[in-house]
């Protein structure tokens, strides 16, 4: 088969791997996103900007950063494009206050002179532009300057000297702005803290076999020369990539009319990746992480704890506390999600989903997809996933044997864990 052939589906993995597809964001939407960013960044540095001389540089973090970006549930929904804007400056030489407007007046600058509809919107930390030119996407922009050494000072003080000591996940730590931070208009070396790129390395981290593989496979399919650091990362989807997307889509289908208290995206990712095992499958990691995602929430006097692996400190379940309801919606979502998933890769047929399923991915999505990837004479080639995948069947007992490993050893994906 060439490169050039269509592609039918014939394993319950194949239909996963391309509802994973139908829900990310095209590669066209995508490029526009990064034209737009890089556009941004180019006038903030132009000649004449007031920030020139602090060397301002835009960056993706969030979703796109980590390739597990969804598709909006409607038309009338947008992407979501988080960015970072980081400038050459100290903590103690500028306040919050005065970087984040120093920011915020340039990008109206920016909006003004590409004659947007809309004038940038200042959020508790970010400046958002809204596109009204049917892009369908708005981008969050985040005022911060470079923080590794206070970062690593704070790693240290809570105890976590390991970490501390790793640049590949802390050396590229930022200082934010917060307007409701207490010190947010006066010179101070507190500010608020984050890293998304320390994140975003852990989370590659918890693939890099697979990564690598599919890079590989990457090249050898469109038949080009290049080394596997050269491929860029969205040119492929792991298996914890394509199993997060789908997550993320049952989770937002089932709560669809209530999604103030839906499961929050950097809790399933989290979990998800530590659960994760680098099965080479998407069955065999959709098995992994329903099995044993809820293994890696710890309790912390008598809190539940979802630890950022970059920042163990940081709780990305502190919302529970004061509104159970969004951890009983968590504990919901995921009894549903392995009831749906289960059922699929149990059944003898690969090109049927369950109604539930079908439903909390999208009865749409879903029957597009089929139509799309399942040839007429696909009825004769069915059977269950487990039973006709050799990597599948291994994967299962995988699945079993890291979730006996983790109740016997404790959770293995912790950097900061002590060995």
């Amino acid at each position: 088969m060439t490169r050039h052939e269509r592609k039918f589906a014939r394993t319950h993995d194949d239909v996963l791997e391309d509802i994973g597809a139908a829900l990310d964001i095209p590669p066209s939407r995508l490029e526009e996103a990064k034209e737009r960013y890089e556009s941004i960044g180019a006038w903030l540095d132009r000649d004449g900007s007031s920030l020139s001389g602090l060397t301002p540089a835009i960056s993706p973090q969030g979703s796109i950063l980590l390739g597990t970006v969804i598709r909006p549930l409607t038309d009338r929904e947008e992407y979501d494009i988080d960015l970072v804007c980081l400038l050459s400056a100290a903590k103690s030489a500028v306040t919050q206050k005065q970087l984040k407007e120093a920011v915020g007046r340039e990008v109206a600058l920016y909006a003004k002179a590409h004659n947007m509809a809309n004038p940038p919107e200042e959020g508790r930390r970010c400046w958002t532009l809204v596109y009204a030119d049917g892009t369908q996407f708005h981008m969050d922009i985040l005022p911060a300057v470079p923080d590794p050494q206070g970062y690593q000072f704070m790693l240290r003080a809570h105890g976590y000297e390991r970490l501390a000591a790793d640049p590949s996940l802390t050396g590229e730590a930022i200082a934010i702005t917060d307007n409701t931070h207490p010190h947010y208009a006066r010179y101070s070396d507190d500010w608020p803290q984050s890293n998304p790129q320390g994140y975003a390395a852990w989370f590659r981290g918890r693939m890099s076999v697979q990564l690598s593989a599919r890079k590989r496979a990457y090249a050898e399919r469109e038949r080009i020369t290049a080394s596997v650091d050269e491929i860029p990362d969205h040119k492929v989807k792991t298996p914890l990539q394509r199993a997060v997307q789908l997550l993320k889509r049952h989770r937002d289908c089932m709560f669809a009319d209530d999604p103030d208290h839906k499961p929050i995206s950097i809790i399933i990712t989290t979990l998800a990746a530590h659960a994760y095992n680098e099965e080479p499958t998407i069955t065999g990691a959709l098995q992994s992480i329903l099995t044993a995602m809820d293994q890696f929430i710890e309790e912390r006097n008598g809190q539940a704890w979802i630890a950022n692996p970059v920042n163990p400190a940081e709780n990305f379940a502190d919302k529970w506390a004061d509104e159970p309801q969004k951890q009983e919606n968590f504990n919901k979502w995921l009894a549903q999600a392995r009831h749906d998933f289960a059922t699929y890769l149990r059944a003898h047929s690969f090109d049927s989903l369950p109604g539930d399923l079908k439903q909390h991915l999208g009865a749409g999505l879903v029957e597009r997809t089929l139509a799309a990837v399942l040839p007429a004479a696909a009825a004769g080639l069915a059977a269950p996933a487990v039973a006709r995948d050799a990597d599948s069947d291994h994967d299962a007992r995988r699945a079993e044997a890291a979730v006996k490993d983790i109740q016997r050893e404790g959770a293995t994906s912790k950097p900061w864990a002590k060995q």
